[in-house]
């Protein structure tokens, strides 16, 4: 086969191929302890999904029509329709909210323009105020505009923004394998812009490129078709549809080069320069492309513990989802079997795992059957969490539910929208006459939950979000912590996070540990950010605290 010939998502999205819209999908085959529900059908030609910070499931289709799941039902109304070239592996292909998307109502998608010259685009899209489940008329503003094609295979299409608040987006080599390794063009690569769409200086490139070649963050791709973020780590993984023998998941950095053409897989080894993938898998013989791509870091985490941080993905023909673990990813184990032309899968904020099958465009939810949530507070309305008796000695910042102020120092500092929902506790929720007027000032702040009665006899995950905003003043000393107050009154600290002389940007991140210590007793959580350093900007924020019993 040669190298322009599309192996991989010819099958998954061209129209000639159509026994794949006539299929039913049936049950996958899950382990034990877990189980699935279709959660809509009749999707045409679904190629992508992501998850809105309030729950909603944004399906692409290919013909340009983004479908919105809302309370476990398929709306009749579309998000939005684009004008699209639906030739081959062309279409609406990927989707992402802006981080902001509480406050802004940004939302992002990837497309072939249906006019000439036809080639692939990211525009961002504002939803309506009054209707969030439309867009807004006219909103439509493109941020991107790649080469004209020429093939009409190998057009990546996956967007997510990073850790740092960059949209990163996922451009195949459009059948030409040079283009692949070339400083001279964007496709073939992993970009990274701006949420409007400009390019950020610090990109690994930029002094060597000109113009929306700058945007290139890594290079050597052939077709990623999908990839994912690690929201409490940052760390990525860019899965690449190989040619004739390999598909990837690969680990990615500034500036690296994943071997495409001059490697496929891990063969040949040794070629210099190249980041081989962490993980690849033969597409030979019932195997065709690899699809799908999630990190496990619910906001409510519902799997059993072991589950944390695990890496889902799966392959179109295989009809497979597996996973790969931390702290390597290296080697796989299976999830599930028997699903009809798997293309995407997601993590939901609520602990399920979605999956998104072209055969039948059916959304399936799954479930864990032997979880039970214990406690469960998103902040929205006041659950009995109050100051801590004499812990509180910051002069300003202290805890506050509610609905928080942005503010800023040269970077996102306390951040103006909280983790899915409207209220959480702020370390002030104001933003005051400056960035520093509302801040943790000399001192700790700390907060209590009301009494948890926690089962005995089952494993227990704590889930929380959070973010630890910081100026390059502060030190070690600075930080924030959670304590468990147990029974017999002893404090004891589960999870901390200290400062640093750097500027950190306040992003919402989960975490997860574990209270199996504490099975049987009645329990009381204990949040606390302390600034020790005179002159140091402090800002935390707390949502989504969930304790689930396995």
């Amino acid at each position: 086969m040669s190298a322009a010939q599309p192996r991989f998502v010819l099958l998954l999205l061209s129209v000639s191929f159509c026994f794949l819209w006539l299929s039913t999908a049936g049950a996958a085959t899950l382990p034990a302890g877990f189980s699935e529900t279709r959660v809509a059908t009749g999707l045409l030609s679904p190629t992508a999904m992501a998850i809105a910070p309030d729950g909603r499931v944004f399906v692409a289709e290919k013909g340009g029509a983004l479908r919105v799941v809302k309370n476990n039902a398929l709306l009749s109304q579309p998000f939005l329709t684009v004008s699209v070239n639906t030739s081959s592996e062309r279409g609406l292909l990927g989707v992402a909210f802006d981080p902001d998307f509480q406050s802004n109502r940004f939302v992002y998608v990837y497309y072939t323009t249906a006019a000439a010259p036809i080639h692939n685009r990211v525009s961002r899209f504002t939803a309506s105020s009054t209707n969030p489940d439309v867009a807004q008329a006219g909103s439509e503003l493109p941020i991107l505009n790649l080469p004209a094609l020429g093939a009409s295979v190998h057009n990546g299409g996956a967007i997510h923004f990073g850790n740092d608040g960059k949209l990163y987006v996922a451009v195949g080599e459009n059948a030409v394998p040079a283009n692949a390794q070339s400083l001279n063009t964007p496709l073939g690569k992993l970009l990274r812009i701006n949420s409007n769409g400009s390019i950020p200086s610090d990109n690994p490139f930029y002094s060597q490129t000109t113009g929306v070649a700058r945007a290139i963050w890594a290079r050597g791709l052939r077709n990623p078709y999908t990839f994912a973020v690690d929201s409490a780590t940052a760390r990525m993984h860019v899965n690449d549809v190989g040619q004739d023998a390999w598909e990837e998941v690969n680990l990615a950095g500034r500036g690296a080069n994943y071997g495409w053409p001059q490697t496929e897989g891990p063969n040949p080894a040794g070629a210099s320069g190249v980041r081989y993938p962490i993980h690849s898998y033969q597409n030979a013989g019932s195997n065709c492309a690899i699809v799908g791509a999630t990190f496990y870091r619910p906001q409510i985490f519902r799997f059993p513990p072991a589950y944390a941080g695990r890496y889902f993905f799966g392959d179109f023909c295989g009809g497979f989802i597996r996973m790969l673990s931390p702290p390597n990813y290296s080697s796989s184990a299976g999830f599930a079997t028997g699903i009809s032309s798997l293309v995407d899968i997601q993590a939901h904020q609520d602990g399920s795992l979605y999956y998104l099958a072209r055969g039948g465009g059916d959304l399936f939810r799954v479930q864990s059957t032997t979880s039970t949530i214990v406690f469960n507070d998103n902040f929205e309305s006041a659950r009995g969490w109050i100051l801590t008796g004499g812990a509180n000695t910051a002069t300003t910042g202290l805890w506050q539910r509610g609905d928080p102020q942005p503010t800023t120092a040269g970077m996102p500092l306390q951040l103006g929208n909280c983790q899915g929902s409207a209220n959480c506790l702020i370390t002030g929720l104001t933003a005051g006459a400056s960035n520093g007027a509302n801040d943790v000032d000399n001192g700790q702040t700390s907060i209590q939950s009301p009494a948890i009665a926690l089962p005995a006899g089952r494993p227990l995950t704590l889930a929380f979000g959070l973010y630890f905003a910081h100026s390059a003043t502060a030190t070690s000393a600075d930080l924030f912590r959670v304590r468990v107050v147990g029974e017999n009154g002893v404090v004891q600290t589960v999870y901390a996070r200290a400062g640093a002389a750097s500027n950190v940007a306040a992003a919402w991140a989960t975490r997860t540990v574990n209270l199996d210590a504490w099975a049987g007793q009645t329990i009381q959580l204990r949040i606390d950010a302390f600034d020790a350093e005179p002159g140091s900007l402090i800002e935390a924020g707390v949502d989504n605290v969930a304790i689930t019993a396995h």
